[in-house]
């Protein structure tokens, strides 16, 4: 069994970085995946290598995942020797032209990993993108997983099938500091459906016709079960109002458990959801539709969001939410000592993704301020650590404990201070993380508040024409690894058409938020009352009551 070092070192640093840049991590369907045997795991990818790090630490087992990764990655000696040690797998990505030079070393490669005993991870798409839907599957996980069957027919039939694992991976804000990730584990697929089919071939028959069919089918199932454990819009507008509608009924989205956060956001979605060439929605539905539009446009030009507002301007009473301000207005002294590094930690974060992300890269956001924001806390722990030892010095503190401490310090050297200087950094994160939640939520109200005063101090402005800003910004580019589907069923070319029309938009002049913010709360308060009365309403419609009722279940506030 070799050491896979450098996979645990990777490893290890997935943890860190999800577990400081997200607040939670749920992950359901572990009993889905096997301890040992043959595995691919085919997951969704919108968050590029967040999403690698996510499965890497969720899987159950710990069991040794061998990543598909863009060939292009592995041209830099130093970053594509580290990945070749940790297993990481080469593919080429050309999902516009079926080209197969490098498909038979991608799958022996694939073959050999998995006979090994390791996982195969495949992220189906064949890109990590931004689109309101999934949009494509690629078949390079059925080939892989038929591939490896035929392998096994010939050189190892008393193993078990091959299984593979579909991975739906959902955030709630993807590129924000402290939001949540949850992770599904589907019903397994299992190649021994498959067998009988693949090696019973007829006389005269195409073998590599039986292996189209199959992989078709293999693809389409796990089409099916990555919609069901993700959130899919037929469009920005039904996605993004789905998630207005969702923040001003819960207040807040952290309100919202992760275990129902998939079921409850497709309600919604399916509940603002209509063709425009099929039977006209009801009257409510179309308003409210609108109206929350509106409301998000505004909050986005605003760089506001709905609880923000709630937790300026709450719209409804609620006396126990005061415990929780006051417990954070008590602590934060005591966690004074450990913000000071998370400053540096906030202020690299945004560096780094302005040095080197792209604008029209939303997917890639958050592997820029995960890996910014841990540099700049290193920073801060380090600064620390130096004053705290200058300071201290030689000083008799009194504290038997202390006093200790420095003397063993002292005793074992250099080694004695790189370990003081491990259990201080991790005593200053640990620290940090008990209050971070709260005073992050804190310093996020504190500058909603003083946005909205300036906002309601400023004079109404006679020359800006707020309409412009009620218009649903401009979606991010699609990513050039998409394949167009244009002929294809399900969304096809509808879907892309409307995207075309999309792109084509342009953002209304730049504004100061201040100036939008007498819109915003008027618009909040027409979009809060609309919803509200939308629902009441479909909620005696034979054809809705359900979502509705499912709704108000899981915790939604309908009056």
């Amino acid at each position: 069994m070799t050491l896979k070092v450098v996979y645990r070192i990777l490893r290890q640093l997935s943890h860190w970085t999800v577990d400081g840049f997200y607040s939670e991590v749920y992950v359901e369907g572990a009993e889905n995946v096997p301890k040992d045997g043959p595995l691919i795991v085919a997951a969704t990818h919108h968050n590029e290598i967040i999403d690698v790090a996510a499965l890497a630490v969720t899987i159950p087992y710990r069991r040794h995942v061998c990543f598909w990764a863009k060939s292009t990655l592995f041209s830099n000696p130093v970053f594509g020797s580290i990945l070749a040690s940790s297993g990481a797998i080469p593919v080429t990505r050309n999902p516009n032209r079926d080209d197969g030079t490098s498909k038979a070393m991608l799958f022996q490669s694939t073959t050999a990993a998995i006979a090994k005993g390791e996982v195969a991870g495949v992220f189906s798409e064949g890109a990590s993108y931004s689109e309101p839907t999934i949009v494509q599957i690629m078949s390079g996980t059925a080939w892989a997983a038929v591939e490896y069957t035929r392998w096994q027919e010939e050189h190892a039939k008393d193993r078990p099938e091959l299984v593979i694992v579909p991975v739906g991976l959902v955030y709630t804000e993807k590129d924000t500091f402290k939001s949540r990730i949850r992770v599904h584990y589907g019903s397994p697929i299992s190649m021994a459906d498959y067998t009988q089919e693949l090696f019973s071939i007829p006389p005269g028959a195409d073998p590599n016709g039986v292996g189209y069919a199959v992989v078709h089918k293999i693809s389409s199932r796990i089409e099916k079960e990555l919609f069901d454990m993700t959130i899919n819009a037929n469009d920005w507008e039904t996605l993004f109002a789905a998630q207005t509608a969702r923040a001003i009924l819960w207040g807040d989205d952290k309100n919202v458990d992760l275990k129902n956060w998939r079921v409850v956001s497709q309600t919604l979605v399916d509940l603002l959801s209509y063709h425009p060439t099929a039977e006209p929605p009801p009257e409510p539905i179309r308003l409210a539709k609108a109206s929350l539009v509106k409301y998000f446009s505004l909050l986005q030009y605003t760089g506001l969001s709905h609880a923000m507002l709630e937790s300026v301007i709450p719209s409804t009473s609620h006396i126990p939410s005061l415990l929780p301000s006051l417990k954070t207005v008590l602590l934060f002294p005591v966690a004074i000592p450990a913000m000071l590094f998370h400053v540096p930690a906030c202020i690299t974060a945004e560096l780094t993704l302005k040095m080197f992300a792209r604008v029209d890269e939303w997917e890639g956001f958050a592997q820029y301020r995960s890996v910014g924001g841990g540099i700049g806390a290193g920073i801060g722990v380090a600064a620390m650590y130096r004053w705290a030892s200058h300071f201290l010095g030689d000083r008799e503190l009194g504290v038997p404990a202390f006093e200790w401490m420095r003397r063993a310090v002292a005793h074992r050297g250099n080694v004695g201070k790189v370990v003081a200087f491990l259990a201080f950094g991790w005593t200053m994160i640990k620290w940090y993380g008990l209050f971070s939640g709260g005073i992050h939520r804190r310093a996020k109200t504190l500058l909603a508040t003083i946005r909205v005063i300036l906002g309601i101090l400023l004079p109404p402005s006679s020359t800006l024409n707020a309409d412009m800003y009620k218009k649903l910004p401009p979606p991010p580019p699609s990513n050039a690894f998409i394949r167009r589907r244009r002929n294809a069923d399900g969304i096809s070319a509808e879907f892309w058409d409307k995207k075309e029309k999309e792109a084509e938009q342009s953002a209304p002049p730049p504004v100061a938020p201040r100036k939008l913010i007498r819109q915003l709360l008027e618009q909040r308060m027409e979009t809060m009352g609309q919803l509200s009365r939308t629902l009441i309403e479909l909620e005696g419609m034979e054809k809705y009551s359900e979502r509705v009722d499912r709704l108000r279940e899981m915790g939604a506030r309908i009056n």
